[in-house]
């Protein structure tokens, strides 16, 4: 009765050490690619979205608050720390910073199909612009594999959006 229970002879004892240590490492590799490939793909979501909600809130017409149309009529445009920390927080879990985001102006393409930029956004003279002028904001996020893997390097992930900007709104 005691060998009717006792299947495994003398010399099939380490057959499933012997598998575990031949399977692991590619199912651990396997693992490993898709939650890499996971979390390119969330930074790229999200590093888009902050892209495109931070031009949204650029091209909005009106003022950021009532003390500021009050004090300097500043519009929403020209409020920089505004348009990076909207792109900041509709981003979170990628650690954007703002030195990750670029704010521009352009009249957009003529008929040449030339973009003629406007000075930069948030120097010391912030331009007025006028119905049909653009806000383009860029965002970059350099992204870091989570296991070096030899023959790949980190690489940044852009996203840049046009919005085009409508003026005062009555």
């Amino acid at each position: 009765m005691k060998d009717l229970f006792n299947l495994v002879g003398p010399k099939e004892k380490g057959q499933s050490t012997l598998e575990l240590a031949l399977v692991l490492p590619v199912f651990v590799t396997l693992i490993l690619g898709v939650f890499e490939i996971a979390l390119i793909f969330f930074t790229n979501v999200s590093v888009a979205n902050a892209s495109r909600e931070a031009a949204r809130y650029a091209a909005t017409s009106g003022c950021p608050s009532s003390t500021a149309c009050l004090d300097a009529d500043i519009q929403y445009y020209q409020d920089c720390t505004g348009i990076k920390n909207r792109a900041i927080a509709k981003a979170p879990g990628i650690g954007l910073t703002a030195s990750n985001i670029t704010i521009s102006y352009d009249h957009g393409p003529n008929n040449s199909g030339v973009i003629s930029a406007i000075t930069d956004a948030c120097s010391a003279t912030t331009p007025t612009l006028v119905t049909g002028d653009r806000v383009v904001v860029t965002v970059t996020k350099q992204f870091t594999l989570i296991v070096p893997i030899p023959g790949l390097k980190n690489f940044p992930i852009v996203s840049k959006t046009y919005r085009t900007y409508l003026g005062k709104v009555q």
